[in-house]
């Protein structure tokens, strides 16, 4: 269930996301979230329900999914207030 309504936030985020998808689209979804009061909201309603680090480890898998995008392996510090770091994508 997490999966599932962790993956319609990020998709609904990144169809606000222009594209081509940078390195740091896993951060971007993160800042996107913080900025929009209504997915803010969403997003606290999700940790309230589980808990930050699982909410936070689906937007990265979802990210990773639904941008089609493969794994970096290369990790970065987030400008976003949500995360600590994320995984660049390419």
């Amino acid at each position: 269930m997490l999966s599932l309504t962790v993956s319609e936030l990020v998709k609904e985020v990144l169809g606000t996301v222009p594209r081509p998808y940078r390195e740091d689209i896993t951060d971007r979804v993160c800042l996107e979230i913080e900025k929009n009061p209504a997915w803010h909201a969403r997003y606290d309603r999700l940790v309230a329900s589980h808990d930050k680090g699982s909410v936070n480890r689906q937007i990265g898998r979802s990210t990773l999914q639904l941008t089609g995008l493969r794994n970096l392996g290369v990790s970065a510090k987030a400008t976003s207030k949500l995360i600590g770091t994320y995984t660049r994508l390419g």
